[in-house]
């Protein structure tokens, strides 16, 4: 077995946009960085890929540029939301303008963006590398790697290890946190279609099949779409029906769908991936190993969207573990600052969309919510001030809250 012999002080297991945004800000902090990916990049990532305006200024603080993310993609200006009445509420302007900065971006073309600037920041960047096991050794944490490639083996010893290694986290069931939890659990389909011309909004189909998940519509360019579906397991296996099957009769059924897929047609395989919410129990800490991103089950309940989660947490984890490498100690209570925030931070904006999931698990209660949003402001604004806003705590409880649901234009 071939061991590193340069210690480095952070292990980041993962080079999606977590892993890239906290080796790039470890760097920042100056500390040494091995980063690490079983996938060769770039690689294709099940997604939406919609990329929110707060991401954005999250990516530029780390140094990247607004026109070179978007080289691949295409500008949103635009929320179109649809009931299971065919209702539509219309969020945001007609056209976009220089100032828009959501955006849908292919997650291969993003995720190599990131990559690229995190490889050539890193210490060290390993692709095609699985991480098989982790040892304690010496109060540091011994990492033994398989080589996806060709045959053999890596070892390299560390002091911490970010994990960042998506919804299905080989390091978080290595250290026993989090466990799969079916309530806590949506299942995502996506497929591209190309055609015909796509305006700048995304749309979310609330269909009857899908409560409390929805199918959704994401231009990535002017004539292509990211097509796909998020739906609760406890719904799918109760409808007796595959993911797959409900996602191709709604496509085919549902008339708004129809008629803004009208004239396109798909281009590749259906692929599929597991969205953990971000209510799953469990802390995200543990000595020597930080969760974030998706490994940390960092996804909206009502939204499904993950990538702002992702780069905040990782920012938030190479603060942490620069200030607990500096103290000498990256032991759980070492590292319960990072523990304390997301709980503070974090927690509260999810569990308010969790309860809006809750009400959309009612038909009656989503059909009459989302019709009334269509013609009655304060509804639309208090959909669209829940739906994926990182709220903090007792907000519901704040006047100025309730102001903006009913004033807000």
């Amino acid at each position: 077995m071939e061991q590193i012999k340069a210690q480095y002080q952070v292990a980041i297991v993962g080079a999606g946009p977590a892993g890239s945004a906290a080796a790039i800000s470890c760097k920042e902090h100056n500390l040494s960085v091995v980063l690490i990916d079983k996938a060769e990049f770039p690689r294709d990532k099940v997604c939406g890929d919609g990329i929110p305006l707060k991401t954005f200024n999250l990516l530029e603080k780390l140094g990247f540029n607004e026109d070179e993310l978007f080289e691949d993609g295409h500008k949103i200006n635009q929320l179109k939301v649809y009931s299971p009445e065919y209702k539509i509420t219309t969020y945001g302007n007609v056209k976009a303008d220089a100032s828009t900065k959501s955006g849908c971006i292919p997650r291969k073309d993003f995720d190599s963006k990131l990559f690229k600037k995190a490889a050539a920041a890193a210490d060290l960047a390993l692709t095609g590398y699985r991480v098989i096991k982790i040892e304690d050794v010496a109060n540091k944490k011994k990492l033994i790697l398989k080589n996806l490639k060709e045959a053999g083996q890596k070892e390299i010893i560390v002091e911490a290890i970010i994990a960042a290694d998506g919804a299905n986290s080989a390091i978080a069931r290595m250290t026993g946190l989090l466990k799969r939890e079916e309530a806590h659990y949506f299942d995502g389909l996506r497929c591209y279609y190309e055609g015909k011309k796509f305006d700048s909004a995304v749309h979310l189909f609330y269909d009857r099949q899908t409560l409390p998940g929805y199918v959704w519509v994401f231009p990535v360019g002017e004539e292509k779409a990211n097509v796909g579906i998020m739906i609760n397991k406890k719904f799918k296996s109760s409808s007796g029906k595959t993911i797959r099957d409900i996602f191709l009769d709604v496509i085919e059924n549902n008339p708004n769908l129809k008629e803004v897929l009208d004239g396109a047609r798909p281009v590749d395989k259906i692929k599929g991936a597991p969205l953990p919410l971000g209510t799953l129990p469990g802390s995200r800490i543990t000595n020597g190993v930080i969760l974030i991103g998706d490994a940390a089950a960092f996804i909206n309940p009502v939204t499904g969207g993950g990538i702002y989660f992702s780069v905040l947490s990782a920012i938030k984890a190479s603060e942490v573990l620069n200030d607990s490498l500096s103290r000498n100690d990256v032991s759980e209570k070492g590292l319960i600052e990072y523990e304390n925030w997301w709980r503070e931070e974090i927690l509260p904006g999810f569990e308010y969309s969790d309860m809006l999931k809750r009400w959309f698990d009612s038909e009656k209660f989503a059909t009459w919510f989302l019709n009334t949003a269509s013609w009655f402001k304060p509804f639309a604004n208090f959909f669209i001030m829940v739906y994926g806003r990182p709220l903090p705590k007792r907000a519901l409880w704040h006047p100025l809250f309730w102001i903006r649901v009913f004033l807000q234009r």
